[in-house]
């Protein structure tokens, strides 16, 4: 009896040593757990017009990556990108935040470095910039000085919307651990505000030697003036002595003589008057309407669409949000088919029917360098002549909704599945498509119809694996027959090219698909 008596004694201690180790172990655990740093989830970018985009708490929207390094309490991360701003082998983090302690709502970055003695993230440097709208915002890094420096170029708009710049520097670090840093060497807010880039020479190229540092202009009103186009450009200078940029000079510089009652009915300080004027086809300036080799550029508010046609190939780009400027308007658009693709435009009045264009390419996908379309455009004519011998429609024959001259949409839909006789299946479903064929791999993207003249256009934007899309131009028919109390849809696809003068037919096999509808 005393055995079991000593037996029970000895378990129960045991158990109650246990328990004892467990909480002490799990409250220290829990301690150490509470004293580390809490991870930041990204914050994805509000949609535009949304309540996100207003600041305030609703910034901080839920995301889904982790930030590389923690917020401070008084700090809402908006945004994240990785970006090689020393010059090392590995990219940093440059966060974008908004600082709920300060009432001007504007934008700051934070450089996450990564440490290699600490084997850890750290937060290398802050910085504050003019910006306001997270939406018109953009981090670039470029060698602006010309010494292979690197330069954090940061531009937006802020709540006047007057277009913003403010540039950071690299300088030397005298952190032991090597973490990057850097200082303000130009700030900056205009009506306009443009950087003066140029192409360096081969040896700046090779890393011989340095390059010409790039002026930045910035464009106000002239307030001196009684002509609202009438402009004053300041010129801003890389100075070595002082290490920052220094203003070297101004000029006025006369407006376009546009009509009085254009400017009045367009630059009225409302993005809906200017996107109004907008609406329809512009052409190069420069170049005739009818030339093969011009770009056009389609505005359609009535759909939320850009679309941007050349030679090669044809683009289609969601219109997301408009910022009217003292001269026009700030445009943001994004790909119909690569969502992580946005253009930024900016659209400026230079006379009654032409306007001045820049755009603004994000700059984390890789571009076409030959898919450049700053430059000035002129509207397209309701009467544009017909070139020498052609007897089809031109192109003014092609009326928007609003009667002013466009690509017009077709009433012609096409929905469902339709099927060629060798297999392959080509299914609609408005905005996108998909094509299975038995001796090509299958794909998908985003179709778009239109008229061109008397014809109707099919293009499929398909997006490739690599993130990119590529576009297919085809001449549609269209017909449909009674087969019993069956209704049977064709159509016919044919491989084209599209031009300001019409669908120019490529030598390439037609594709027939057919579409049964059983009757009742």
């Amino acid at each position: 009896m005393k055995r079991i008596v000593q037996a029970i004694f000895l378990l129960m201690s045991a158990l109650a040593l246990g328990f004892a180790v467990y909480y002490l172990v799990e409250g220290r655990s829990g301690a150490a757990a509470a004293s580390r740093p809490v991870a930041t989830r990204q914050i994805v970018a509000p949609s535009p017009g949304s309540a996100n985009d207003q600041g305030g708490a609703a910034d901080a929207a839920a995301g889904s990556p982790v930030n590389r390094v923690p917020a401070l309490p008084n700090e809402l991360m908006l945004n994240a990108t990785s970006l090689n701003v020393d010059q090392d082998d590995d990219d940093e983090q440059v966060l974008t935040l908004r600082r709920t302690d300060q009432a001007d709502g504007r934008l700051s970055i934070v450089v996450a470095d990564y440490v290699q003695q600490r084997k850890s993230w750290v937060r290398a440097w802050a910085g504050d910039t003019l910006s306001t709208k997270l939406t018109t915002f953009s981090i670039q890094a470029k060698d602006l000085v010309g010494d292979h420096g690197i330069t954090i170029i940061c531009m937006g708009m802020d709540d006047e919307n007057e277009q913003t710049l403010v540039a950071f520097r690299e300088k030397a670090s005298v952190d032991p651990e090597g973490t990057c840093s850097f200082e303000e060497v130009l700030s900056l807010a205009a009506d306009s505000i443009q950087i003066g880039e140029a192409e360096r020479s081969e040896a700046y190229q090779l890393g011989q030697s340095k390059g010409d540092s790039w002026p930045v202009y910035a464009y106000m009103r002239d307030k001196d003036s009684a002509n609202l186009l009438d402009q004053v450009k300041e010129r801003y200078a890389w100075d070595p002595k002082a290490g920052r940029y220094a203003k070297t000079g101004s000029e006025r510089i006369p407006g376009a003589q546009v009509e009085r009652e254009t400017v009045a009915k367009v630059l009225t300080g409302s993005e809906k008057d200017f996107e109004t004027f907008l609406q329809g086809v512009w052409y190069e300036s420069d170049m005739s309407p009818l030339d093969p080799a011009a770009k056009l550029i389609l505005f359609d508010k009535d759909s939320d669409s850009i679309s941007f046609y050349r030679p090669e190939a044809q683009e289609v780009y969601r219109w997301t949000e408009s910022h009217p400027t003292r001269y026009g308007l700030y445009v943001r658009c994004q790909n119909d088919s690569v969502d992580n693709l946005v253009r930024l435009m900016d659209i400026e009045l230079t006379g009654s029917d032409i306007v001045a264009i820049r755009v603004f390419e994000d700059l984390q996908m890789k571009m076409d360098p030959e898919d450049r379309w700053d430059g000035s455009f002129r509207k397209m004519p309701r009467d544009l002549p017909k070139a020498a011998g052609d007897s089809s429609k031109a192109p003014g024959d092609a009326v928007s909704r609003d009667g002013s001259t466009g690509l017009a949409k077709p009433k012609l839909k096409v929905e469902g599945p339709y099927r060629s006789q060798d297999g392959s299946e080509l299914s609609f479903a408005q905005p996108r498509y998909s094509l299975k064929a038995p001796s090509a791999p299958a794909e998908s993207g985003s179709f778009e119809l239109y008229s061109l003249g008397s014809d109707t256009v099919l293009d499929l934007v398909a997006l490739k694996p690599d993130g990119l899309s590529a576009r297919k131009t085809y001449k549609l028919k269209y017909s449909e027959t009674k087969v019993g109390k069956d209704l049977l849809r064709r159509i016919v696809l044919s491989p084209a090219k599209a031009s300001i003068g019409g669908l120019e037919l490529l030598q390439e096999d037609d594709l027939n698909l057919e579409q049964r509808v059983k009757g009742n």
